[in-house]
């Protein structure tokens, strides 16, 4: 048993580069983490002998850390653009599109076609009847104002 605690340093020094090689195999960066932590473990059971089971709890701390901390680096490293708005923004304003199911004055109900999607559709002014053709005036959630446009 001597033996094997001898050589453990470098079944976790080999298991963390394995671990890291198969951060390209795995994405998300957790792996790679874990290699951190095994290796980590690894030199410091070399430097410091000890037990099998501290050097687990050392990789789980170790592994917990840089988690934690590699985390918040790679979020600095690698910010990802986001908006508050996942639609792309007035994309919509002012297209014209058809009246699928009537639309009324201020309530649900409505509906028209854009972009091949059936959306949900009010009108502020006026009833609009289907097939009447109408233009987008503005977005709430998933909600389009509408008017009638004359094709004239």
């Amino acid at each position: 048993m001597n033996v094997f605690l001898e050589q453990t340093p470098y079944f976790w020094v080999i298991g963390g580069i394995l671990l890291l090689a198969l951060e390209f195999l795995i994405p998300g960066t957790f792996v790679m983490f874990l290699g951190i932590g095994a290796i980590i473990t690894g030199i410091t059971s070399r430097l410091f002998p000890m037990e099998i089971t501290t050097q687990i709890i050392l990789w789980m701390g170790t592994s917990l850390s840089s988690i934690l901390l590699g985390g918040q680096i790679v979020k600095k490293l690698f910010r990802s653009e986001s908006s508050v708005d996942p639609f792309v923004k007035d994309d919509f304003l002012g297209q014209i599109v058809p009246v699928e199911v009537d639309i009324l004055v201020g309530q649900l109900g409505g509906k028209v076609k854009f972009q091949g999607t059936v959306w949900d559709a009010v009108s502020e002014k006026e009833r609009i009847p289907k097939g009447t053709m109408v233009r987008i005036l503005s977005r709430d959630n998933l909600t389009f104002t509408v008017e009638t446009v004359s094709l004239d």
